[in-house]
């Protein structure tokens, strides 16, 4: 019989706000925004190919259904991205911004509260550094 068993728990980053994670979150939400530009061009040119066509086949249709999908979806996708540039320009520094959040595991034994070992962990970081672990 097993007397410990691993566990999923969530682990929620918390980030020390300084104006070179302000930098450098700015950079790579501008980084994502710009490529999602770019697929956005080649969808609504791809998109543009079928329509003029203008096949009136199952299988054209099928495509021009998938393109606006994804096309919707690389829009949705831009639109978040822009806000998220938003959000982050307005973060004063020191402050303590929720990043994300990751998906770690714990060790549970026979006599542990079940309860408090899964519930979430957060780690706050500043500048790539752990200050603590909670």
């Amino acid at each position: 019989m097993a007397t410990s068993v691993w566990m999923k728990q969530n682990v929620i980053i918390k980030t020390v706000v300084t104006q070179p994670f302000k930098d450098n979150y700015l950079k790579d939400l501008e980084s994502a925004e710009a490529g999602a530009k770019q697929n956005l061009e080649k969808l609504k040119s791809s998109l543009s190919q079928v329509i003029l066509r203008a096949g009136a086949g199952q299988y054209d249709e099928l495509v021009k259904v998938q393109l606006q999908d994804e096309k919707t979806k690389q829009e949705q996708m831009v639109t978040e991205l822009q806000a998220k540039k938003a959000e982050v320009a307005k973060l004063e520094l020191g402050s303590v911004y929720v990043q994300g959040a990751l998906e770690g595991t714990v060790e549970v034994k026979v006599g542990d509260n079940l309860f408090q070992k899964v519930s979430s962990t957060s780690i706050l970081v500043q500048d790539g550094v752990i200050l603590s672990i909670d």
